[in-house]
């Protein structure tokens, strides 16, 4: 999936918005089929709970910043998934370095935030093409966005309190 998100990129930047929509829909539904035959087979891996959260990352991260180049999206929602992936990236880091542990758990708020923001992008580019409803993309991108914002915070919540002494694994 990750080598599908400079071809979204490519397709986007060249007008290509209906090829865009179709790999940027390739991407999620192979994101949703990897991990659910992982872990229906029991056959996940540290490198996969690494690799496949990176994906999401890199490839709404880039969705955003084609939309918002666009004018699809304001500045403040790429700044906010932007920000709360460096926070998650970098707290990420500080717990492994602190704690040693390798284990990438993400919560039900982070999932969450991750779905909308994939309803989000898809709804913005088959509004590129298409007729939608009024406003279901934009009031879709606001629930995105408040998910975005609520999970940033519970993961930086969660972290430090992870951190605090005496809650650290051993």
């Amino acid at each position: 999936r990750i080598l599908l998100i400079p071809t979204f990129a490519l397709v986007f930047l060249y007008h290509q918005e209906t090829a865009a929509l179709v790999v940027f829909v390739v991407a999620g539904v192979t994101d949703f089929l990897d991990g659910y035959i992982a872990r229906a087979r029991h056959q996940q891996t540290g490198l996969g709970s690494f690799l496949d959260p990176m994906a999401d990352k890199l490839l709404l991260l880039t969705a955003f910043a084609m939309l918002f180049a666009r004018q699809a999206v304001p500045l403040w929602a790429l700044v906010l998934v932007a920000t709360r992936e460096v926070f998650i990236v970098v707290g990420w880091v500080i717990r492994h370095l602190m704690t040693r542990s390798k284990a990438v758990e993400p919560t039900l708020l982070g999932k969450a935030a991750t779905g909308f923001q994939l309803a989000a992008v898809s709804l913005l580019l088959v509004g590129r093409r298409l007729p939608l409803p009024a406003d279901l993309a934009v009031r879709t991108l606001d629930v995105a966005m408040a998910f975005t914002a609520v999970s940033g915070l519970h993961y930086v919540y969660s972290g430090l309190r992870e951190l605090e002494p005496g809650r650290r694994p051993t």
